[in-house]
């Protein structure tokens, strides 16, 4: 049997800091900042609409995002844009930043777009071109589509 004075020990404080450090951690603000001339253009970041210029976007994680600008009378404009982290961001460096020493960094990513006057021309498809791929790919066998002679029918089950 233990001593009563045994179990009064306190618990171990490195857990209770490594809870408070978890609690406080991811502490980066990370923003996309979008102007454009002219302003008020609609934006959208991988298709959902995020504000009109100027706008600030927070995001959470870096990589690849699209970011389109419409805005009526100017050609719309879109790009595939890569969001790259700022040195203390990047791994293993922001286990330190982030999770055990959270400062609060802030990364603020600026993109400044000057949108041209006319209109966005939408191309048609070639609806016969892809009418014809899409019947190569059906009649595809294992080894996949082939082209088919002037003279093939379509076999019917």
């Amino acid at each position: 049997m233990r001593a009563p004075l045994e179990r009064l020990r306190p618990a171990p404080r490195l857990p209770l800091a490594f809870a408070v450090a978890a609690l406080a951690s991811c502490q980066a603000e990370r923003a996309l900042r979008i102007t454009s001339e002219p302003s008020q253009a609609e934006v959208r970041l991988d298709g959902s609409k995020v504000g009109t210029t100027p706008c600030e976007v927070p995001f959470e994680h870096y990589g690849v995002r699209r970011l389109t600008l419409y805005l009526p009378g100017y050609a719309t404009y879109s790009r595939v844009m890569e969001i790259e982290p700022p040195w203390y961001g990047q791994f293993p460096i922001d286990i330190f930043t982030e999770v055990l020493i959270p400062i609060g960094w802030s990364d603020i990513q600026k993109v400044h777009v000057r949108l041209a006057q006319g209109q966005s021309v939408l191309l048609e498809p070639d609806l016969p071109g892809v009418i014809e791929r899409a019947d190569l790919l059906r009649h595809a066998g294992p080894t996949g589509p082939r082209k088919r002679a002037e003279g093939d029918k379509d076999e019917q089950p």
